[in-house]
């Protein structure tokens, strides 16, 4: 062979070596899946429930097994290229689902698998809840899982997972037995209290940087019919509605009703006025005992859709695809509610509604959720990352605004983290407000990872595996009932 052979030859091979997706879809199995640029797959594929977290990658890669996922990271690494991981695609961070570089969807790990005899679920991390409680629907067992059935089982288990059902179970991590795992180098292991405790104390609530999780094993749990609505209410019914939060968080006893209080602004004839109160009532049971929400029924509505008994399934509503809005999350965490705090979070909401509507705005909304102190006693400090502490009880909030306008992303993401220092510092202001996990997780994070960066999105260990306004994603959070990052470490808009 020539000189000139020889030289061509070698830079083929470093072109190919450079080239990811190339080398990827040469290497992994006949049922995984490229999708190129311009192909109505790939397309689908980098689809977000918000328009503003979209990115556009090299390529689409799409496994089917484990030993695919092992390929592909190899690959990435190898090349040093920007990854992320897509499970199911509700976060609203550019880069926690979405990269310029290799997008990668568990789109074939979408299955809910229930084992009736032995009490478990098992359930890919490319599947929604809305998938899993039809797969469930009937069976007369459940999963301690999301409240929006649009969002992904994996970012919002991995973030935490505040579900309808915590206040009796606890949260989400709380009922996980086991996960299927991707290491950072590729190679697939389990992780449960008795293999890999470490890890598994990492993935629950700990977010990114440990792997790719392919399956989630939960505790089964019975089901029967429910009841549950949503009550809106006029803005002149905002301190009587705050008052009832305040009295059901306070007066509640029983583990099986769960509430989430919703402070929202929205335009009238483009123009924003005062927020309006709006409640999510939940009982887990088949028969509403007396008196059950009644000083919220006792305020007059807007509308009301209260009903019961329906099947779990009902209660969660379809999946409403794409929104077709731009969006940020964001978090914050307190102890229980005063009355005057909630209505420091009316005043934020409406002073930010002022500003941000000429730019677009759609909506500001803030959710507050009572949970009682029963959701983090399922379980100890010492068993997950995530909460960092079990006792006080500190409740978590989301904030959410939507807008239309593509060039006020960076006004958007600046509003909203403003919005959660004023809400953050009231709360200090008021005696409510309060990471013990962060050193364990930095530790195993350099063990999991040879390059002592974790694994997750960008250049191996720079960027996110999952989303999760916590985003979502999978070795990432979702938010969300996932919520802002590592902010609080929630995991709230599942």
């Amino acid at each position: 062979m020539t000189f000139l052979a020889i030289a061509l030859l070698l830079a083929a091979v470093a072109q190919a070596s450079s080239d990811p997706c190339t080398t990827i879809s040469t290497s992994i199995s006949a049922n995984a899946n490229v999708y190129w640029p311009n192909s109505t797959e790939y397309t689908l594929a980098i689809e977000h429930w918000l328009l503003s977290s979209i990115q556009e990658p090299q390529c689409v890669v799409e496994p089917s097994s484990a030993a695919d996922i092992g390929v592909i990271l190899k690959t990435v690494d190898a090349t040093q290229t920007p990854f992320v991981v897509k499970g199911g695609g509700h976060t609203s961070n550019k880069g926690f689902s979405s990269t310029t570089g290799v997008h990668i969807s568990l789109a074939q790990f979408n299955y809910t698998n229930l084992d009736a005899a032995a009490e478990t679920v098992a359930i890919g991390a490319g599947t929604k809840w809305i998938s899993a409680y039809t797969a469930l629907n009937g069976t007369g067992f459940n999963v301690v899982g999301g409240r929006n059935p649009a969002v992904g089982v994996a970012g919002f288990t991995l973030g935490g997972g505040y579900s309808w059902k915590s206040n009796a179970h606890g949260l989400a991590i709380d009922n996980l037995l086991k996960v299927n795992i991707v290491l950072p180098n590729g190679t697939a292991t389990t992780a449960s209290a008795t293999h890999n405790a470490d890890l598994f104390f990492a993935l629950k609530g700990g977010f990114n940087n440990f792997g790719i999780v392919t399956e989630f094993t939960f505790r089964a749990i019975p089901q029967d019919l429910v009841y549950g609505g949503h009550l809106t209410y006029a803005a002149s019914q905002m301190a009587a509605v705050n008052a009832a939060v305040v009295a059901f968080e306070q007066n509640n006893t029983d583990i099986r009703a769960a509430i989430v209080h919703g402070i929202t602004s929205t335009p009238t004839n483009g123009t924003f006025g005062a927020p309006f109160p709006a409640v999510q009532l939940f009982y887990d049971g088949p028969v509403l005992p007396e008196g059950m929400f009644a000083d919220f029924f006792a305020i007059p509505t807007v509308s009301n859709n209260f009903a019961g008994p329906i099947t779990f399934l009902t209660w969660s509503g379809a999946d409403g695809g794409v929104s077709n809005l731009r969006g940020v999350f964001h978090a914050f965490s307190t102890l229980p509610h005063t009355p005057e705090f909630l209505q420091d979070v009316v005043d934020e909401v409406s002073a930010f509604a002022a500003e941000l509507g000429p730019k677009s705005a759609a909506f500001l909304s803030v959710a507050i959720e009572p949970f009682m102190a029963s959701a983090l006693n399922a379980s100890t400090s010492a068993s997950s990352a995530y909460p960092p502490v079990r006792s006080p009880v500190l409740l978590p909030s989301n904030i959410f605004f939507g807008y239309t306008n593509a060039t006020q992303d960076d006004t958007f993401h600046t509003a909203i983290a403003q919005i959660q220092a004023n809400i953050v510092a009231k709360a200090a202001a008021r005696g409510i407000i309060y990471p013990q996990s962060k050193g364990r997780l930095h530790i195993l994070e350099l063990r999991v990872s040879r390059r002592g960066r974790g694994a997750c999105g960008g250049i191996l260990g720079r960027g996110s595996f999952g989303e999760d306004e916590g985003g979502e994603g999978v070795c990432g959070s979702e938010g969300g009932d996932a919520v802002g990052g590592w902010v609080e470490g929630l995991s709230l808009m599942g």
